[in-house]
């Protein structure tokens, strides 16, 4: 075989093995694409998913929390029906059943449906046409067709308002009617809802939308800015219609590449369809750079030199989107881990913001009673002495239920220019009263510093601070609270002489539920740091010693002035 023979075989067979290596680069990296497309409609499928599970379960939680506020109603209408045949209900009762049990209005009806009485005065001041009560509620009440019944939500006679309705039969004829205000159950309702969930899901990069609507239109959605066709009629959702599971697409928006999923699941009474929108630029991306390689490899045919080129070039194109894909794949993982431990926060939050409110009613009656026995002339001093100790463990125990309401659901802080010095002279002066001559000295060194904070919440925090530190010092030991401006900070130190906080407890004492008091809930520091947080500071336990070289040290950071954002206002 002559030579230019064997150049041209060996010539045929480099091709040969180039365009070998090219096709499988090729197939290598098509299926690098199909592998994120793939994963990319797995992670939009789980995230549809969670998004129905949370929502459903949400509105299961509210409609526990909404039978169980309707039974405690029913109840007190009972109740009111039997004090009613035992004594008579005149107006200053009613008024004060109403502030005990923490209802709106109670009204009393005769037996011809004609107001009789009422703990205050219905908008009107007339008969039940006056009352906006539902119609055809009050008829079976007094002619005894239903000994009770429940109303759900109705309007108010203020605009904007709700009221849960309740009312039971009087024994001589006639009916109660009681109810309470619902906007803490509508605004619970739309915390719970999918609304709130897709909001916090959609913060990431990752997601160009995630929308919840139904045929009259979008119900939820993660952002204002719906500049995509999410019309019902797109011929992809038409399997949705004949039992398909999922359906999915990918289109080109003025934003860019998407990529959708999308689900029709039923919330309440009407189905919905819940549609999930990824960023799909990345797999357009790897399409085109998949386009760009079949090109440079074709080239590689074209001489040896281009082809050691190109392939040290696929290698490191095929590192970097193996980098890519591993980022994209932590990223949409870190999404879903994130939202399924808010969705269990939000519920914890709210069941047991729900149990606290449950718990204070028979708090507040047991309380009630205490005082009541405690005023009588008769009692044994023995007898006395335990009745104040249960007023006492009362009082402590509606403490702290009110924490725990506090941290479950904490308020935005309403920051506002004041006085801080006056605040902190303030604090430290009561403190000190409380104390008393054989307690702790609390003494306050605060110049003249003014700062943008939420007045209220500085109080609590301070008094928390100065709290702990008379329980750690003691009768005889020293408390200094100090006013520092640091630049665009103000500093409150709390210092104090007592034993200090020992080393194992220290990365430990800000934990909710620690504490190293018998005598301690393990909210009060929780609380104080939440607060703090807040308003955008730091509350910190110094590495410094307190006062003479010994106790503890405390400092709160909080900004002077508010950052340029816009500021949040509660309505109280």
């Amino acid at each position: 075989m002559t030579a230019p023979h064997r150049r041209i075989r060996f010539l045929f067979a480099a091709l040969v093995i180039v365009a070998v290596v090219i096709l499988v680069f090729q197939w290598d990296a098509r299926r690098r694409v199909d592998h994120l497309q793939d994963m990319m409609e797995s992670q939009g499928r789980a995230i549809a998913d969670l998004v129905a599970e949370a929502s459903q379960h949400g509105l299961a939680t509210f409609d526990s929390w909404r039978d169980e506020v309707e039974h405690r109603l029913v109840n007190n209408a009972l109740w009111l029906a039997w004090l009613d045949a035992e004594g008579g209900l005149d107006r200053e009762r009613l008024r004060g059943f109403a502030a005990t049990m923490g209802l709106h209005r109670i009204l009393v009806f005769g037996p011809d449906g004609r107001l009789e009485g009422a703990s205050h005065d219905p908008p009107g001041g007339g008969g039940a046409g006056d009352l906006r009560l539902p119609a055809g509620f009050l008829a079976p009440l007094l002619d005894g067709r239903e000994p009770f019944r429940v109303h759900g939500f109705r309007d108010a006679a203020r605009p904007g308002e709700q009221r849960l309705v309740a009312g039971s039969a009087r024994p001589g004829g006639g009916a109660i009617v009681v109810n309470v205000t619902a906007d803490s159950l509508h605004a619970t309702r739309r915390d719970l809802g999918p609304g709130h969930l897709i909001r916090s899901l959609g913060e990431g990069p990752a997601f160009r939308y995630i929308v919840i609507q139904d045929r009259t239109g979008i119900q939820a959605a993660s952002t204002a800015d719906l500049d995509y066709p999410l019309t019902l009629d797109a011929p992809f959702l038409a399997p949705l219609e004949e039992g398909a599971r999922w359906v999915s697409r990918e289109y080109e928006s003025a934003a860019g590449v998407v990529f959708e999923v999308s689900r029709k699941v039923a919330l309440g009474a009407q189905p919905v369809w819940l549609r999930v929108g990824l960023d799909g630029q990345l797999l357009a991306d790897m399409r085109a750079d998949t386009r760009r390689q079949a090109v440079m490899r074709l080239a590689v045919l074209l001489g040896g030199l281009a082809l050691v080129s190109a392939l040290t070039w696929a290698w490191q194109r095929q590192g970097h989107l193996d980098s890519e894909v591993a980022r994209i794949s932590a990223e949409l993982q870190r999404h879903e881990v994130e939202a399924r431990r808010r969705e269990k926060l939000v519920a914890m939050g709210s069941l047991g913001a729900g149990v606290a409110h449950q718990i204070r009613n028979p708090l507040n009656s047991i309380h009630m009673l205490a005082q009541v026995l405690g005023r009588r002339a008769d009692l044994p001093d023995d007898v006395r002495q335990q009745v104040t100790h249960v007023r006492d463990e009362s009082a402590r125990i509606e403490q702290i239920v009110r924490q725990f309401l506090q941290f479950a659901k904490p308020r935005e802080p309403i920051c506002e220019e004041l006085d801080l010095a006056a605040v902190v002279r303030e604090v430290t002066d009561l403190q000190a009263a409380a104390a008393g001559p054989g307690g702790p000295t609390f003494s306050a060194y605060a110049p003249g510093l003014t700062a943008e904070v939420d007045r209220q919440f500085v109080i609590e925090i301070l008094e928390n601070l100065l709290r702990n530190a008379a329980a750690a010092v003691g009768p005889g030991g020293k408390v200094l609270v100090s006013l520092i401006g640091a630049g665009d900070m103000a500093e409150i130190v709390v210092a104090d002489d007592g034993p200090g906080v020992p080393a194992a407890d220290r990365d430990r004492i800000f934990d909710l539920y620690y504490t190293t008091r018998p005598e301690g809930t393990g909210l009060g520091l929780s609380l104080a740091a939440q607060m703090v947080a807040a308003m955008d500071g730091s509350l910190e336990l110094d590495t410094e010693p307190g006062l003479d070289g010994r106790g503890a040290r405390f400092v709160v950071r909080l900004p002077r002035h508010r950052g340029g954002g816009e500021r949040k206002d509660t309505e109280t």
